[in-house]
C-alpha cells in the first residue's frame, strides 16, 4: 500500500515536471509579433556607452566607443516569432537570430546571419531561453558578453528589451533599455 501511494506520488511529479504551466505558455505567445520603437521611453544609448567608459583612459575611450557603438543600436522594428523547438529574433537591418528554446548554444554570424564553426570576432555563440516568463538571448564573443531580456508590461502591449553588456575591457557593464509597442 505504501510503496503504491510512493509511486502515484512520484508519478504525479514527473507528470508535472513534463508538462509545460498553462499561464507561462499563454504569457510567451504573447511575445510573438512585431514591436516598433518607442523612442522617448527608451534610454539614449550614447549616454549609457559614454557612462559604461568613463573610467577608462581618454585613448582606450577614443576606440571603445565606435566599436560599442557600432553593435548597439536602437532597432526601429523588432519580430519575435517562436515553436517548440526555436526562438527567432529579427531586428530591423541585420540578419535574424535563431536559437533553440532550450538553451542549446548556436554558433551565429554577426554580419550574414549564418552559422558558423568556431568563435571569433564575427561569429558569436547565441542561447535563447524563457526564464520564470522573460525571454533571454545571450550572445557570448571572444571579447564580452550581450544579454538581452525581453519582459512584456502586464497588458501585453508593451515590451521591454534590458541590453547589458559585459567585458574584461569594461570596467563596469553597458545597460540600457530599449521600449517597444506592439505594432498595429
Amino acid at each position: 500500500m505504501r510503496r503504491q501511494r510512493i509511486a502515484t506520488v512520484l508519478s504525479a511529479l514527473a507528470l508535472f515536471a513534463v508538462l509545460p504551466m498553462a499561464g507561462s505558455a499563454q504569457q510567451n505567445s504573447d511575445y510573438r509579433g512585431t514591436w516598433e520603437l518607442n523612442r522617448p521611453a527608451s534610454d539614449d544609448i550614447n549616454v549609457a556607452i559614454n557612462r559604461a567608459i568613463a573610467p577608462m583612459n581618454v585613448l582606450v575611450r577614443q576606440i571603445a566607443r565606435p566599436r560599442l557603438r557600432s553593435t548597439n543600436t536602437a532597432y526601429p522594428r523588432i519580430t519575435i516569432a517562436f515553436d517548440n523547438a526555436n526562438i527567432r529574433v529579427d531586428m530591423q537591418g541585420r540578419p535574424s537570430v535563431s536559437s533553440p528554446s532550450s538553451g542549446a548554444p548556436v554558433l551565429w554570424q554577426r554580419e550574414t546571419g549564418r552559422t558558423c564553426t568556431q568563435l571569433r570576432v564575427d561569429c558569436i555563440r547565441v542561447t535563447s531561453e524563457w526564464e520564470n516568463g522573460k525571454l533571454e538571448q545571450a550572445f557570448q564573443a571572444e571579447d564580452g558578453r550581450r544579454v538581452n531580456l525581453y519582459s512584456l508590461s502586464t497588458d501585453g502591449r508593451t515590451l521591454t528589451m534590458n541590453v547589458t553588456i559585459t567585458s574584461e575591457k569594461l570596467q563596469r557593464p553597458l545597460t540600457y533599455k530599449l521600449v517597444y509597442n506592439r505594432a498595429s
